[in-house]
C-alpha cells in the first residue's frame, strides 16, 4: 500500500520477557511470556521505547533500523522548565504511568503550581512532551533512538 508507513515490529528473537508490553505507553503490545510478543499497529505511536528497553534488541523501527538498546540509567527522563511551565495540567492528563502530578512551586507555594516528573515511573515515550503547549517538557532522547517525533 502507497505511502503506508509500518510501525514498530518485533523480530524473531524475542525472548519474550515481557519488558516491552509493560513500558509500552499505548498497550499496543501484548503476547506469551517466553514466547515472541506483537505490536498493534492500530495502537502503536511510534515512540520507540518498546526498543530502548528491549534487552535482546529484538525491535526495528519503521525504517527497517534495529531499535538500539540504552541502559535503564542512562534512559533520559523528562525534565520540567520552571520557567515556562503553567501547570495546564494536559501532561498530567496524557501520561499513562502517572509519573507527573503538579506540586506547589518552591517560589511561590501558596498560588501556583507546577509539573513534577518522578523519574522512576517515566519511560521516555514523549507523549507529554508532545502536549505541552508551552514547550516546558522535552526528554533528551537522540532521534536515532526514535521514530516519532513531535511536531514543533
Amino acid at each position: 500500500m502507497k505511502g503506508f508507513i509500518v510501525p514498530h515490529v518485533i523480530l524473531d528473537n524475542c525472548i519474550g520477557c515481557t519488558l516491552c508490553a509493560v513500558k509500552c505507553p499505548t498497550e499496543a503490545i501484548a503476547g506469551e511470556k517466553k514466547a515472541m510478543f506483537h505490536i498493534d499497529p492500530a495502537l502503536c505511536i511510534d515512540c520507540g521505547v518498546c526498543g530502548i528497553h528491549c534487552p535482546v534488541e529484538a525491535i526495528i523501527n519503521p525504517e527497517g533500523e534495529t531499535v538500539k538498546k540504552i541502559k535503564p540509567l542512562a534512559i533520559p527522563k523528562a525534565k520540567v522548565d520552571p520557567e515556562t511551565c503553567t501547570a495546564c495540567e494536559f501532561c498530567v492528563d496524557i501520561c499513562p504511568f502517572d509519573c507527573i502530578s503538579m506540586q506547589p512551586r518552591t517560589d511561590h507555594p501558596e498560588f501556583f503550581k507546577i509539573a513534577v516528573v518522578d523519574e522512576k515511573k517515566c519511560v521516555s515515550c514523549k507523549l507529554c512532551e508532545t502536549v505541552c503547549i508551552k514547550e516546558s517538557i522535552t526528554i533528551a532522547r537522540p532521534a536515532e533512538l526514535m521514530s516519532f517525533q513531535p511536531n514543533r
